[in-house]
């Protein structure tokens, strides 16, 4: 063997020996292991590669021998170097391809498919690559091979049928844990490990959502990461089959060249299109970018549902008062009524009401325009279409049962109009109709209770200045009292106190009572919150409680 190619050889070894060595000894301190990960290291580069970066950050140095483990981002540097006195010029590309190469990738694969650093060092499949950089020209040697550990390969796959056995088909008191869902979501993206078929991983995915939708926040958490498993499937693996990218910061893609619809794999192209409807529940305009690509790839599905949806709802409604579209896929509707009055936002709202029987998602945005431009008076609110829709048919009172039949059918836990971005405007489907009946019509009371029982007061902020547009409008009285209390323990959790609210309350003392029967029937917390939005300060809380006999003794 060359002594050049010799010496860096030993030399690469030591620095890998120390990195492996710290590497197990992180991996032997962590406390819990996942079943569905069998290893931890899928990755090995090494090579020369002028001007890199130290791994320290030490900036720029010129000529260094690496090795890393991990593949890095465009933005880090994640590799070990060293200066060596092999000169790089000396390993010409034949002593690399002859020598180095095979030397490296036999001593490689022997330690991959060992145990010499704990069985979980290493993944049941590890990338290879050699990178030397030279300033000579055709000197530059790039090398890359996949090494696979069947033995490792069916153990995974053994714990991956044994983890949908007892976690996600087994009874709900087994819930699967928020790592193993991880690893659970990529591995059924993996075609090492499951073939890609929608048929499979559907039912799967939409069987955790069930199992998982009672308990909120793990809820979420499977929502999202299913959703970075789907997103990069599609993303690093479907898309790059035929589109390129300018740059890795944008997400707009070119066709690589016309593609024959023979040259599509169907089932990836079905993947790709349950990736984009999933994906799509929180990310509209992800889901459209992902069924504009899937058209170029000549999906005749993903051409229908831009055009026109699903198919499930009735895609277009028109006669002498209006003309309606709606596409549930893209979750919008378009408006057009051919007269400011009564009967056109009549057909309009009855369109609506079949729609939502129909499936229609209660999340959608409204694409609208009209010369009145009514808002409710609660100035938090987005001045969106889907808004002045509503509040333009507020100004009809024949409409009002129409309406809250609307707001009835289309209140809905946990979910979002789509009129605004997501932020501090967002708001529960229904909002606008139901919160404008409530400020219009004591007998839409029931109703708007059952609304702010039902609105996330985590994540809901906008309606908060409701509660001043309702005294503002009624007052306070024996009706209007348990209304207002309902309407404060529905506000966000960034919610103020209703000003010279709890000074009238104290002025007009009849109210105590009222007041102090309502708060006995809360919770502690429940209670705390009320006490605030109505008094404030902690003083005027305790003048209160005393006058109304609640003090604590």
């Amino acid at each position: 063997m060359n002594p050049h190619i010799k010496q860096l050889l030993d030399e690469t070894w030591t620095q890998l020996e120390q990195v492996y060595s710290k590497e197990q000894r992180r991996i032997d301190e962590m406390s819990k292991h996942s079943p569905l990960q069998v290893g931890f290291r899928d990755y090995v580069r090494v090579g020369y590669q002028i001007g890199r970066s130290g791994f320290r950050g030490s900036g720029q140095q010129t000529g260094k021998y690496f090795v890393e483990i991990e593949e890095p981002f465009s933005w880090s540097d994640t590799a070990y170097t060293w200066d060596s006195d092999v000169d790089r010029e000396q390993l010409t590309t034949t002593l690399l391809e002859q020598e180095f190469m095979p030397a490296f990738r036999e001593q490689l694969h022997n330690l991959f498919l060992s145990d010499q650093y704990g069985k979980r060092m290493f993944d049941y499949r590890l990338q290879c690559k050699l990178a030397f950089d030279s300033e000579q020209p055709g000197e530059a040697y790039q090398y890359s091979e996949t090494f696979i550990n069947p033995v490792k390969l069916e153990a995974l796959k053994q714990e991956l049928k044994l983890f949908i056995d007892e976690k996600i088909y087994a009874d709900l008191h087994h819930l699967p844990d928020e790592r193993d869902l991880y690893f659970f979501a990529n591995l059924m993206l993996n075609k090492d490990i499951t073939p890609t078929d929608v048929q499979t991983l559907a039912p799967l995915f939409e069987y955790v959502d069930l199992k998982l939708f009672p308990f909120r926040s793990q809820y979420e958490r499977w929502q999202s990461t299913s959703s970075m498993a789907l997103k990069f499937w599609a993303n690093d693996i479907f898309l790059p089959q035929y589109f390129d990218s300018d740059n890795e910061y944008t997400v707009d893609l070119t066709l690589r060249r016309e593609v024959t619809a023979e040259e599509v794999d169907p089932d990836e192209l079905e993947m790709f299109l349950y990736a984009a409807m999933r994906i799509g529940k929180e990310d509209a305009e992800q889901r459209k970018l992902y069924l504009q690509y899937a058209v170029q790839l000549h999906s005749q599905r993903a051409a229908m549902y831009i055009k026109q949806g699903s198919g499930n709802v009735e895609h277009e409604r028109k006669n002498e008062h209006f003309s309606g579209k709606a596409n549930d896929v893209l979750q919008q509707i378009e408006l057009r009524l051919a007269a400011e009055e009564e009967a056109a936002y009549r057909e309009a709202l009855t369109y609506l009401c079949d729609l939502l029987e129909e499936g229609f998602p209660h999340q959608y945005k409204m694409k609208f325009s009209s010369k009145e431009k009514h808002l409710l008076p609660v100035k938090s609110l987005a001045k969106s279409p889907l808004h002045r829709f509503f509040a333009n048919a507020l100004q009809y009172p024949n409409l009002y049962p129409l309406l809250a039949q609307y707001g009835e059918k289309v209140m809905e836990e946990f979910a979002w109009y789509e009129d605004v971005e997501p932020g501090e405007k967002s708001v529960m489907p229904g909002t606008y109709a139901i919160l404008g009946l409530g400020l219009y019509s004591r007998d839409y009371f029931p109703l708007l209770s059952q609304y702010m029982q039902l609105v996330d007061t985590e994540h809901q902020s906008a309606h908060n200045p409701y509660a001043a547009a309702f005294i503002e409008a009624y007052g306070l009285d024996e009706q209007t009292l348990p209304v207002l209390l309902n309407i404060l323990l529905g506000s966000g959790q960034s919610a103020k106190p209703v000003k010279g609210l709890g000074d009238q309350l104290m002025q007009q003392g009849t109210w105590i009572p009222l007041v102090a029967e309502q708060l006995q029937t809360l919770e502690d917390y429940q209670r705390e919150s009320i006490l605030y939005l109505l008094f404030g300060s902690t003083s005027k809380q305790n003048a209160f409680l005393k006058q109304a006999g609640l003090a604590k003794k």
